[in-house]
């Protein structure tokens, strides 16, 4: 490689880490413009990166260390973590975490279940939500050590791995599929997945291990392997029970149901600790809080919110939310007949689905576009990726006294999304005319 070459790359590097780790461990997230340049810089550098002839192991050795480089601190843009550290200690001293309130709790005197911990909660109204296989992850962190950061790199531990078996899953499914093994740097690379799973502590990153090998298995036509992974990315977070319909429909009757099955099963014993009717009571209560109270980073919502405003004078989330819920069930369902009339590969068909469930929710977080990443990569579409870039823009709604995001950064973001979706469609469309 010649001089310069390496220069350019030895730089790009650099900037890549530095990216990553100023916005995942040094800057705080009411510092809107420098997230944005740190962010931005890491996502120009991982363009090159992935752009460049470096050898595929070399850049998962770079993906690798940007990882590890996030262990060194605890995460400076998500307070998510306090709460697996309260389920997990709540669970260590022999409690239920979906029993009782967080402040219910912390008037018994339980040890590490204390003023210090709930200060940093940012659910203290509302009981715990997270299925039971996070639990257990949060349990375990919680038995090892005292210490937050141990039991946040604990959890990163699991993610790392996530991403690691992710890969090996997306590299059998390209081969299958005998495209370009490239692809695999544009997922392990990102600086979304990067940051919102090892380094903010999101489990998305384990669901996109589970789909993966769902998908897998899916292909090699081992059904009861593919109920498997799908059940355990739906008992890690419930949103892939979306998927359903695309992999039922595709292989009908017999196998079909056989999938099917297996998923509802594996979902089913996951959720055996909820049935106790005051734990549902209280997991009921903090969903439907959260299907028609919260609201953050949506596009088809937001624009219906305010015809409803223009009509009704008030907000509208409590019609609004179960409508668009009964429209995405309808089009899932449409998507998933369509891509088995089409023959489409069964990833584009969930592809499509989770983006029409994006697209018409009223809450979108950064981490909930990552199982989308790692399906637009094995589909060909590279709008998830615009999506990485542009989502990052909602953090700069994050100020020292609450939460406020201009229209314009929401407008902004889905325009980029939407045009290069649009620009994808239409190309992949002349390709196959």
């Amino acid at each position: 490689m010649p001089k310069q070459d390496k220069t350019a790359v030895f730089a790009a590097v650099f900037i890549f880490f530095a990216g990553i780790s100023a916005t995942g461990l040094l800057i705080p997230r009411h510092h809107g413009w420098m997230l944005l340049f740190a962010y931005f810089s890491a996502f120009f550098a991982y363009f090159w990166l992935c752009k460049s002839e470096i050898k595929l192991p070399q850049l998962l050795a770079i993906g690798l260390t940007a990882r590890l480089i996030l262990f060194l601190g605890l995460p400076s843009l998500s307070d998510d973590l306090y709460r697996f550290i309260w389920d997990g200690t709540l669970l260590r001293e022999g409690f239920s975490p979906y029993a009782r309130l967080p402040a219910e709790y912390l008037a018994q005197g339980i040890q590490g279940v204390d003023q210090q911990l709930y200060d940093q909660l940012n659910s203290q109204p509302y009981y715990s939500v997270y299925p039971p296989l996070n639990q257990l992850f949060f349990w375990v962190s919680a038995t090892l050590s005292t210490s937050w950061l141990a039991q946040a790199n604990v959890l990163r531990v699991v993610l790392l791995m996530a991403d690691l078996g992710s890969v090996y899953f997306l590299f059998q499914l390209l081969q299958l599929q005998q495209k370009d093994l490239s692809v695999i740097s544009w997922f392990f690379l990102n600086p979304l997945l990067i940051l919102e799973a090892t380094g903010n502590i999101h489990f998305e990153g384990l669901v996109v291990f589970f789909l993966l090998l769902g998908l897998y298995a899916f292909e090699k036509n081992r059904m009861i392997s593919s109920g498997i992974g799908l059940g355990l990315a739906a008992a890690t977070k419930l949103l892939p029970l979306i998927f359903l319909p695309a992999i039922v429909i595709r292989k009908w009757f017999r196998d079909g149901a056989t999938l099917g099955i297996v998923a509802g099963l594996v979902v089913s014993i996951g959720l055996i600790p909820f049935i106790n009717s005051a734990i549902l009571s209280g997991m009921q209560s903090s969903l439907g809080l959260y299907f028609q109270k919260f609201e953050f980073n949506a596009s088809v919502y937001f624009l219906l919110r305010e015809v409803g405003f223009w009509l009704k004078g008030y907000n509208i989330i409590g019609i609004l939310g179960p409508a668009l819920s009964g429209i995405t069930i309808l089009g899932i369902v449409g998507l998933a007949l369509r891509g088995q009339r089409r023959k489409w590969p069964v990833h584009k068909t969930m592809l499509f689905s989770l983006s029409l469930y994006l697209l018409l929710a009223t809450t979108v977080h950064p981490w909930y576009i990552l199982p989308l990443i790692a399906l637009g990569l094995l589909s060909g579409f590279y709008y998830p990726i615009a999506w990485a870039l542009m989502i990052f823009v909602t953090y700069f709604g994050y100020q020292e006294a609450g939460f406020e995001l201009s229209a314009i950064w929401v407008v902004l973001e889905y325009g980029v999304v939407l045009s290069t979706f649009a620009i994808e469609l239409i190309r992949s469309h002349e390709k196959s005319a």
